[in-house]
């Protein structure tokens, strides 16, 4: 069972710079591609599809 907060969802935050990050889509099961404002957000944010993938989806 994945972790509470693979199941938040992407969350840009307020800030404007255009981080490529990933989140766990819980309705997919799968790790996707979103773009990160760079502050605030979420814990649901990974630097990579593979962490992302490692932490939500493998488990």
């Amino acid at each position: 069972i994945p972790d509470s907060f693979c199941y938040l969802p992407a969350e840009t935050g307020p800030c404007e710079a255009l981080i490529t990050r990933f989140y766990y889509n819980s309705a997919l099961n799968k790790c996707q591609k979103f773009t990160y404002g760079g502050c605030h957000g979420n814990v649901n944010n990974f630097e990579t599809k593979e962490e992302c993938h490692h932490t939500c989806v493998g488990k």
